[in-house]
């Protein structure tokens, strides 16, 4: 990527994590010079001094008089009252949690309340980042004065690699209402993606070398998210491969405090003196430090303070001290250790190449009995390590990588390839071939053609970075209905197995993926030609590409017509498909016009029929694109 021309920016990143966020930034002319906001608001009027910490919670509340709701975010909110909680798991609701959904179903939160019924999951998310936005603006201000007037503010917000791509619409919507600036300039990057470009050029010395493969795991407060690299190069610009696709799960840290809490419970509920204020001192002795410093040593019993519970040999009370053995400490990990090991081993597995480390980071990447049960658990001949900097690495290396793009004094590191994390495909028209091809599914337009889906991209598959996957389109209408008023074309996403051959028709268990829409006031409409098609009508012909090019966590198209870029095209990503009719509907948006079709040709066609290139074959096989019946009551097409 061309790296601008120089001027006055700072690059400001934003780690908005589950259960803690950070914030990074530097300054495109001195970028080896990065700072991490510590200070934050502890009371409601806002001042930036009042707690010191590398993170901040990811909690919101409100309060309420006659001008109406006040957010309270972060450190503002005192311990006794209850807040909205993994805020950010709102934008994906539907997201499948894996291995730790166990746990976020059995250990809930008893100060977690849910989203208010009048507002919603993109509101409150919205009102933490533009908090979080304004306390870094007013950080910047004390720092920089007046000159930060004139001074360009670029935004990088972070997601996990394995958010489906409406939730990283979503997170972009929200993060534009809060005034990080217009959704298509805000840049976004995979969380572990991050953190592995920091971990691996920091300071300290990894010995890793250039063809070495590490899996990457982000063990964070709510999500464990991985992913797998090799070393390209290390030096002067670090280049990475990704090697499998990440993964992830809902098996944080979190999950150990809910487990000590009902431990608590079980043990002292029903001694006198118990409650809230004794709860609370215990579960912060147990986040400060138990949690933190516990090695997995049997011996290492942990004593926590229970003020006002009178003295109980049975449930491990003297003078005021709860004690709890060792190998009680390991009965409370063991379930959340377990599914990080799975995880691990999954990402591993996946990797054609020798795994020769595993870092961890983020804030339970840093507990030594994590490293440890790791160790334990795969060869000595792979290396497991917690970086400098584990707890902030997401945000430092999506610092790190974004100067790269925009400052020409930065090293700029980068990902060659990655593996697609889904089959993406979309329906096409070719002619029916009896004894192959589904009788019940063909039709006549002009001769006998059946419509099956182009698989362009299937899970697994190398794909480079920015490097455009190219796509021709030619499209026909009838004459007869006028001239176009869209070109609408929808993709699909199917999450198979490596390696398994995908459907060759359209079902219910592939998703919608994206819409595109170029737009037509920039084609030359008069320019459009016409031609007779083999039914003898006259039809409109309009021949154009489709660039789609991938990033670390989006993707940009691009459309071409006769040659010349008219501009990035809007994609607008879609869920699943609905659980109801009623939904389902409201998102398709049916129109029904079967009176014109599609030709597709690419440079590589591979199709559950067999694989095809582009040219004669592709004209040959390939001319028509259109809509199937979905089930009986629906009919499909693409505008």
């Amino acid at each position: 990527m061309t790296k601008p021309s120089t001027g006055r920016t700072i690059v400001v990143a934003v780690d908005f994590g589950t259960t803690f966020s950070g914030v990074a930034w530097a300054q495109t002319s001195n970028p080896e010079s990065h700072y991490i906001i510590n200070q934050w608001p502890q009371n409601t009027s806002g001042s930036s001094d009042g707690m010191t910490s590398e993170k901040v919670p990811s909690e919101v509340t409100y309060e309420y008089s006659n001008s109406g709701p006040k957010c309270l975010w972060g450190f503002q909110i005192i311990d006794s009252m209850p807040r909205i909680q993994w805020i950010k798991l709102g934008l994906a609701p539907d997201q499948k949690l894996g291995v730790g959904s166990r746990l976020s179903s059995t250990y809930s939160d008893c100060h977690r309340i849910p989203v208010l019924y009048h507002s919603s999951a993109e509101n409150v998310v919205t009102d933490y980042l533009r908090s979080l936005r304004e306390h870094a603006v007013s950080i910047l201000r004390s720092k920089l004065g007046n000159s930060l007037d004139s001074t360009n503010l670029e935004f990088v917000i972070t997601v996990p690699a394995i958010w489906p791509d409406r939730a990283k619409m979503a997170t972009l919507t929200c993060a534009e209402k809060a005034g990080f600036g217009e959704s298509s300039a805000i840049r976004i990057i995979s969380e572990p993606e991050a953190a592995a470009i920091h971990s691996l050029r920091a300071s300290s010395p990894h010995g890793l070398e250039i063809g070495d493969t590490i899996v990457l795991c982000d063990a964070g407060g709510g999500t464990v998210d991985l992913i797998t690299f090799t070393i390209v190069e290390l030096l002067p610009n670090l280049r990475l491969k990704e090697e499998a696709p990440g993964t992830g799960s809902l098996c944080g840290s979190t999950f150990l405090n809910r487990r000590f809490e009902d431990l608590l419970n079980e043990r002292l509920s029903s001694l006198p003196g118990w409650g809230r204020d004794t709860l609370y001192e215990a579960m912060q002795h147990f986040e400060t430090v138990a949690k933190r410093t516990f090695s997995g040593n049997v011996d290492d019993d942990f004593m926590f303070p229970v003020p006002g519970i009178a003295d109980s040999e049975a449930a491990g009370v003297r003078r005021g001290r709860l004690r709890v053995s060792g190998q009680g400490m390991q009965q409370l990990f063991q379930p959340i250790l377990q599914d990080i090991e799975t995880l691990v081993r999954e990402q591993i597995e996946a990797s054609a190449a020798k795994v020769k480390a595993i870092f961890l980071v983020g804030g339970f990447g840093q507990s030594p009995y994590l490293r440890k049960h790791l160790r334990d658990c795969f060869s000595p001949a792979v290396q497991v390590t917690a970086p400098v900097d584990g707890w902030t690495a997401v945000v430092r290396g999506a610092l790190e990588k974004t100067l790269g793009y925009v400052s020409p004094l930065a090293a700029n590191p980068s990902v060659d390839s990655r593996k697609a994390r889904k089959t993406y495909g979309m329906i096409m028209s070719t002619e029916y071939i009896e004894d192959f091809h589904d009788e019940n599914r063909n039709d006549y337009h002009g001769s006998y053609r059946i419509s099956v889906m182009h698989w362009f991209i299937r899970k697994g598959d190398e794909i480079k970075e920015a490097e455009p996957i190219t796509t021709e389109w030619q499209r026909h209408q009838l004459a007869t209905n006028g001239s176009y008023n869209c070109l609408q074309v929808r993709f699909y996403e199917l999450n198979t197995g490596n390696c398994e051959q995908p459907p060759l028709y359209l079902n219910r268990h592939m998703k919608k993926h994206a819409i595109l829409n170029p737009v037509l006031s920039k084609v030359q409409k008069k320019r459009i030609s016409k031609s007779q098609g083999k039914d003898g009508e006259k039809y409109y012909q309009v021949a154009f590409k489709i660039d789609a090019a991938y990033f670390s966590a989006h993707c940009e198209y691009t459309l071409w017509y006769e040659e010349r870029n008219y501009g990035s095209i809007k994609v607008d990503y879609l869920g699943d498909w609905g659980a109801s009719n009623h939904c389902f509907m409201e998102t398709l948006e049916f129109t029904f016009d079967l009176s014109y079709w599609i030709t597709i040709r690419s440079h590589t066609f591979r199709t559950g029929a067999g694989n095809w290139s582009g040219g004669g074959d592709a004209g040959r096989i390939l001319d028509q694109l259109r809509w199937l019946p979905l089930l009986p009551c629906f009919v499909f097409c693409i505008w």
